[in-house]
């Protein structure tokens, strides 16, 4: 066919663009770009069009790469804007935003998301951004999960103005609760968790309501100083008793812990809830929007109820869809139970989701920034595949990243009349971070299985069939297979690979890897990037990024 040339280009320009798979309507509408006279005979053209895409995919990148550049083609590199999250609407001057996590778990990708986004928004609008610690919970709260957030921040380059310690406003929070108790806007209640929870599924108002502000500003103050137990008092809020949203029908706003605060001890006991502490922190703080998943939707009102009995300042609250992370386990209480089984190792197990865990393998900061940009502001529920997050991680670290041959389970093979070579193998594909040299003999590692009468290629070298020296030059007539190796008298290293799902490769490495840094991360052609994550002597250790 005369177009056979052109599809045969675009087929193959789609697929490097592509991690090696060519779309075949993607290929159609760039042919019928350029030949729309071609529409006349357009299902004979998806024919070949399938046929020539099918045949690409099964090449590799390399192959693909290689047959791209004999047949003359050239990449048309098509200039995207720079993708940006949608303006905010009813701004009026600064936006100061907030960065609220409750330092009770390490951070996974749906919060390093939002993070992003509300740090975005402040400086986008020349705002401040406050890192926010919930740290009023000391059965959940630990110094160690507010150093892995502050570093995980860090790393992700999420920037933000200053950093507030709810734990460090206690005295606050009390004065506040102190109003709304003179105001008869909140009680004292001793009723059980059963009973409190039967009454308000009826709407019905318990009897510890009906008390004077006098008498449960006394209670208050017994609270304060330590004469109950945990669960024995509450305070609790006037609200919507016959509210239809179950949220605003007189909820907890303190409670009483003995349990030791990771950094305020036992100084308090009596403990602010969510609700009630993110009233206050967001007027106290000066924060003008609010970003935050849709599942907090429901407590928006009752949040603004506390705020006008306080007569505090209210925000515009933006409430986006929940971000899923698909087939992932993303609850602290699961994880733990996990760890504590010995089924994942720890928070950075390359299993799981969590900040730390995908950065031990290799994706990079970046990554997230623009996943944020792509997910944007829909109020839908947003089902994250971190094959997503991979795919955009790949794609910036392409260009960047070296690449080495990785030999798994070698297998030593002698190929007949091989030249002694002094060969000079490209850092990068692009040949522009310079070389890797290899002295070969006729001795090699290989991982594949070679076959009969099959001609192969050893990447950058020669090509052999039936463990046969043919020739040097590259040639496609040859229908030769890529291969990567290893020289038999290479000082290689021995290599492990942790790969996603927990298990491990081993094999080798040529040994310009000893020349790797721990956090470098490369592409071993033909498999995978890998990040450096241990190096000894004996062994490297990395982690499986992404294929």
């Amino acid at each position: 066919m005369k177009f056979d040339k052109s599809i045969l280009l675009a087929a193959l320009e789609n697929a490097i663009k592509h991690d090696g798979k060519a779309n075949a309507n993607a290929v159609l509408g760039a042919i019928l770009s350029k030949e729309p006279s071609l529409k006349k005979n357009i299902e004979k053209l998806r024919k070949d069009i399938n046929d020539i895409v099918n045949n690409i995919n099964n090449l590799t990148t390399e192959e693909q790469e290689i047959q791209f550049d004999n047949l003359g083609g050239e990449i048309t590199e098509k200039k995207e804007e720079e993708r940006k999250l949608p303006e905010l609407k009813n701004v009026k001057g600064k936006v100061n935003t907030r960065i609220a996590p409750e330092p009770s778990k390490y951070l996974h990708v749906g919060h390093a998301l939002i993070f992003i986004i509300n740090s975005y928004y402040a400086y986008r609008y020349k705002g401040n951004c406050i890192l926010r610690l919930e740290d009023t919970n000391p059965d959940k709260a630990s110094k160690e999960y507010v150093d892995s957030i502050i570093e995980d921040l860090k790393w992700l380059r999420v920037k933000y103005d200053k950093v507030v310690f709810c734990s460090d406003n206690m005295d606050i929070y009390y004065k506040y609760a102190e109003v709304l108790v003179k105001k008869s806007r909140a009680f004292v209640c001793f009723c059980s968790r059963d009973i409190i929870k039967n009454l308000r599924s009826k709407k019905i108002r318990c009897e510890c309501a009906k008390k004077s502000a006098s008498d449960n500003l006394k209670e208050w103050k017994n609270m304060l100083n330590g004469k109950y137990k945990p669960e024995q008092a509450n305070l609790r809020l006037v609200g919507k008793i016959d509210s239809d949203n179950a949220v605003l029908r007189d909820p907890s706003i303190f409670r009483i812990s003995n349990t030791q605060h990771y950094s305020k001890g036992k100084k308090y006991i009596v403990w602010p809830l969510y609700d009630f502490e993110n009233s206050i922190e967001d007027s106290i703080e000066n924060i003008t929007h609010v970003i935050r998943s849709k599942e907090f939707e429901l407590r928006a009102e009752l949040q603004n109820l506390i705020k006008d009995y306080l007569k505090l300042k209210k925000q515009e609250v933006i409430e986006i869809g929940r971000f899923n992370i698909s087939g992932a386990i993303t609850q602290g209480r699961e994880i733990r139970e996990l760890i504590e089984s010995g089924k994942v190792s720890g928070w950075d197990d390359p299993q799981l989701v969590t900040i730390k865990a995908l950065r031990r393998r290799g994706f990079v900061p970046e990554a997230f920034h623009e996943l944020a940009k792509e997910v944007g502001l829909s109020k839908s529920e947003t089902n994250i595949d971190v094959r997503i997050l991979e795919s955009i991680s790949r794609r910036l670290i392409d260009k960047k990243v070296n690449r080495y041959f990785f030999v798994e389970n070698p297998k030593k093979i002698k190929i007949k009349n091989a030249p002694k070579l002094n060969a000079q193998v490209p850092l990068h594909p692009e040949g522009n971070k310079g070389i890797r040299k290899f002295s070969t003999t006729d001795e090699f590692y290989v991982q594949d299985n070679l076959k009969k009468g099959q001609t192969y290629r050893f990447m950058h070298l020669f090509n052999f069939k039936d463990n046969k020296f043919i020739s040097k030059e590259l040639d496609r007539n040859l229908d030769a297979k890529l291969i990567h190796w290893i020289p038999a008298n290479d000082n290689f290293v021995k290599v492990e690979i942790v790969m996603d799902d927990g298990s491990k490769l081993n094999g080798i490495a040529e040994s310009s890897v000893r020349n790797l840094k721990v956090d470098d991360i490369v592409q071993f052609e033909r498999f995978a990037f890998c990040r450096l994550d241990k190096k000894s002597k004996d062994k490297l250790v990395f982690y499986f990024a992404h294929k």
